[in-house]
């Protein structure tokens, strides 16, 4: 019997305005398993962002129940959802969230210096992250000294470094060529192969479906299954 690790149950999130109510989800159920690679794809304003940022705790539902690694979002306040962040969730932003001013060691170490783990630990997990990733050679470098592949592969391992069981990538190769598409959507298939990790891609880019192990479509806030679970 394989592992559940995501479970959402009628999920509503809706933005209202004094002039205006949108239904960014409608009722929105998916189960994900432990070391599947889930792509879902719809067009821009379809919701993607928003249930992404709802499975990383960034954002709470109005309605519907959100159960992620075995712990139930609705229940836990800032610091729990924090937490969940910190450890379980890898959450990877469309604009890569990298700070200018820090080097590509100093933005992967952050999230660690953060949350107080020691200056040697520190080195020691950045250090072994970055060989991983493919960037030895590259600490020192700035964000706007790298190709857009690199950033994206600094964000990726910036959200590692907790070894979340989950990983969220929002369109990861919205801004990459095809070869360095490839290059990050094969690092995401190596991280699952190498250590179990649920990932959940949400992309316009029909590209992606090469990669996936099941493709959903969302569309005006509702999510449906479009291929069968190949793992």
């Amino acid at each position: 019997m394989r592992d559940v690790v995501i479970v959402l149950s009628d999920v509503w999130k809706i933005y209202k305005t004094s002039e205006h109510t949108a239904e960014a989800l409608r009722g929105v159920s998916m189960v994900v398993y432990r070391g599947e690679i889930v792509g879902i794809h719809g067009p821009s304003g379809s919701g993607k962002t928003t249930l992404l940022r709802i499975l990383a705790g960034l954002e709470r539902p109005d309605k519907g129940e959100v159960i992620v690694d075995g712990y139930n979002l609705n229940l836990l306040d800032e610091n729990g959802l924090a937490l969940i962040r910190n450890t379980i969730v890898g959450y990877i932003p469309q604009d890569y969230g990298l700070v200018d001013t820090l080097t590509v060691f100093e933005n992967i170490e952050l999230p660690l210096l953060l949350a107080g783990y020691d200056k040697l630990s520190r080195y020691r997990i950045v250090s072994e992250i970055i060989e991983y990733i493919g960037l030895k050679g590259k600490e020192r470098l700035k964000p706007k000294n790298l190709s857009g592949g690199e950033r994206q592969r600094v964000a990726i391992a910036r959200a590692l470094v907790g070894t979340p069981s989950v990983l969220l990538a929002d369109e990861p190769t919205a801004n990459l060529d095809w070869y360095n598409a490839v290059k990050v959507l094969d690092l995401f298939k190596k991280i699952r192969d190498d250590f179990n990790t649920t990932i959940i891609i949400v992309s316009h880019d029909p590209r992606v479906l090469e990669f996936v192990d099941r493709s959903m479509v969302m569309s005006d806030g509702t999510l449906k299954e479009v291929t069968p679970r190949k793992v």
